[in-house]
């Protein structure tokens, strides 16, 4: 009897982490749909230098190497990234866009655990201060074109949509190499960051 209870435990156990696993899964793939989406409507716009929009191409291709396994994860079909991919080596950028919105009405990002309508002053002080102590050194400092600059993050936030910016910090720091960095920080650490470049 002790046995049969024990192992129901373990099987709830298992089937819960298995559960929150998938549940991650599906919400870094949102999160990655929603920053190739915007990578690829900036192409679209043409608003970055020329510079810049060599990085945007090689970050969407960098992207694109990890996408099959990410829609596996979630048990979804990878076969889209091929023709997704050959419409990026052709710079079709409105072809790129639509074949991602199919992708993202299948997996939509919800922001919603990370956009607080009303901060508390705790959260603004919170969010001021992992500003200052992760990502000023970076992102205060005005560049020119280049191939992955680091944007001035409030005004990011201003200048796309807020999901996109929220998924944009869901992932952490795309980079290069010696830069790339996954996101160390809590949902209410980036609610509080985000707070904090609201303001």
């Amino acid at each position: 009897m002790h046995i049969r209870i024990l192992l129901a435990g373990l099987a709830v156990a298992c089937s819960c982490a298995t559960a929150q696993a998938g549940g991650e899964h599906e919400r870094r793939l949102a999160a990655e749909l929603t920053v190739i989406a915007g990578d690829t409507r900036r192409l679209m716009t043409g608003e970055a230098g020329p510079l810049e929009r060599d990085g945007l191409v090689k970050r969407l291709n960098g992207a694109l190497s990890s996408l099959p396994l990410l829609l596996r994860r979630t048990s979804d079909d990878a076969i889209p990234v091929a023709s997704i991919r050959a419409l990026v080596a052709r710079r079709d950028w409105r072809g790129v866009s639509a074949a991602l919105a199919t992708l993202k009405h299948r997996h939509p990002f919800d922001a919603r655990q990370l956009l607080v309508a009303a901060p508390t002053p705790e959260m603004l002080s919170l969010g001021a201060s992992i500003h200052q102590t992760t990502c000023a050194g970076c992102h205060d400092v005005t560049t020119g074109d280049t191939l992955l600059p680091a944007k001035n993050l409030a005004t990011q936030l201003r200048t796309m949509p807020r999901e996109e910016f929220a998924a944009r910090l869901l992932l952490g720091v795309h980079g290069d190499r010696t830069t790339r960095w996954s996101n160390p920080f809590s949902n209410f650490e980036l609610s509080s960051l985000i707070a904090h470049y609201s303001k």
